[in-house]
């Protein structure tokens, strides 16, 4: 699923930033996943929040096919300056895309089949909490990292 956000609404992402990445804060596989992503983006292109920050509500407002999406949500800055909404394999395609520590992964996305690859992220989307539980709370970014976290 690919909408565009209107260019009239303030800009979520940037041209050093071009991904920001919607994720579940409780979620235990999430935080983990998402600090793997984190350290191994080494030119800091993108930045992340979660699905329960003012952001993602402000977002899921304006679209609301989003709000209730088992998946991460990723806002994508395109070559034409505008920003797209991404979700399931294509939102996780873009975000290791570049990063070597995902090569492999990558690679996968790259083979499978979009509706293939939807299907094991839906699948997997139901197991995730039984399998690694839920936070109490959602993440505290450090201080280093506050510059790439949104509310």
């Amino acid at each position: 699923m690919t909408t565009l956000i209107e260019p009239t609404t303030e800009p979520l992402t940037s041209v050093s930033h071009p991904l920001l990445v919607f994720f579940d804060g409780e979620c235990g596989f999430c935080n983990h996943w998402i600090n793997r992503v984190k350290d191994a983006d080494h030119a800091h292109r993108i930045r992340f929040g979660t699905k329960q920050g003012k952001t993602f509500r402000q977002i899921a407002q304006a679209h609301p096919e989003v709000a209730n999406v088992e998946s991460i949500v990723v806002i994508s800055r395109n070559a034409l300056g505008r920003e797209d909404v991404l979700v399931r394999s294509p939102a996780v395609r873009i975000v290791v895309e570049g990063l070597p520590d995902f090569r492999f992964f990558a690679f996968l996305l790259q083979i499978v089949p979009t509706p293939i690859c939807n299907l094991g992220y839906r699948i997997f989307s139901k197991v995730r909490t039984p399998l690694f539980g839920r936070l109490s709370q959602c993440r505290v970014p450090t201080a280093e990292e506050r510059e790439l976290f949104v509310d």
